[in-house]
């Protein structure tokens, strides 16, 4: 979002703040929304979550609030994570989907969909992330918050917890050093949906790695429209190739944008 010189001074900002304490990154990116290419912001800090007033709404982050989040705050939080997900015409929440938001972090990608969808079905192991989801997203009837992972297995997992709170995963987390494990349940798409007796229409897939299990996890399940985060963050390698070739192989027309992989079922 934002032309590339915006973009170019946003990352400036962030480079900058770096080694700055939460209160100096938060006074850095309130100034720096208050440019027009911007967003404007404002952060209150809790003991356990970081406040984010925009557009006439509070977002609730974990604290300590990762410094990558605010870039996307500065840019709009909720249309950038619409944007990211969505390729328009090919692969976009339609009215009346059945969503899935696997990654819900804080809940930015469903509260895009909420308003369109006729249910949003968000899964997230981390405690943190899901108090935060629950703030965001609250009292809202079409919304599922189910607080555990997705995988290709119904079973316990160990989460790898990062310093940053959008890279826990299974895996050996691509951003900083294992803080502590955790044990989790990992649930597979088609054993909650079978459950449910509902067919997900839009399927969003953020896994930290393990986007392939996850995609597993649908079994026979075939929803209109998938979104993958494909980055290379599976031992440092992207599955996207191997995604792309499997979602092929199973009726689905795929397009990528960067590490994003869209993928749309062909009419029969």
């Amino acid at each position: 979002m934002g032309s590339r010189g915006v973009r170019r001074l946003e990352k400036t900002i962030r480079k900058l703040c770096t080694h700055l304490k939460p209160q100096g990154i938060q006074k850095a990116y309130e100034l720096l929304t208050l440019l027009p290419w911007f967003v404007r912001s404002r952060f209150e800090m809790k003991s356990d979550a970081v406040l984010v007033v925009q557009l006439g709404r509070v977002l609730f982050f974990p604290n300590p609030m990762p410094l990558i989040k605010y870039s996307h705050i500065s840019f709009g939080y909720i249309e950038i994570l619409k944007r990211k997900y969505s390729l328009p015409g090919f692969v976009e929440v339609e009215r009346g989907d059945v969503v899935v938001d696997c990654g819900a972090f804080v809940g930015g990608f469903a509260m895009s969909s909420v308003n369109v969808a006729e249910s949003v079905h968000l899964f997230e192991p981390s405690a943190e992330n899901a108090v935060c989801i629950r703030e965001n997203l609250i009292n809202d009837a079409k919304v599922f918050i189910n607080e555990f992972g997705l995988y290709n297995e119904d079973a316990e997992k160990k989460l790898n917890h990062s310093p940053s709170a959008v890279e826990h995963s299974i895996l050996e987390p691509d951003d900083g050093i294992i803080l502590a494990t955790s044990t989790i349940t990992v649930k597979r798409l088609d054993t909650y949906f079978n459950n449910l007796g509902v067919i997900p229409d839009f399927v969003k897939i953020e896994a930290e790695g393990v986007e392939i299990e996850v995609f597993e996890g649908l079994g026979l399940l075939r929803p209109k429209k998938i979104a993958i985060d494909a980055s290379p963050e599976r031992n440092g390698e992207s599955p996207i190739d191997e995604l792309e070739t499997r979602l092929n192989k199973i009726g689905y027309e795929c397009r990528r944008r960067g590490f994003m992989l869209f993928a749309r079922k062909r009419k029969n």
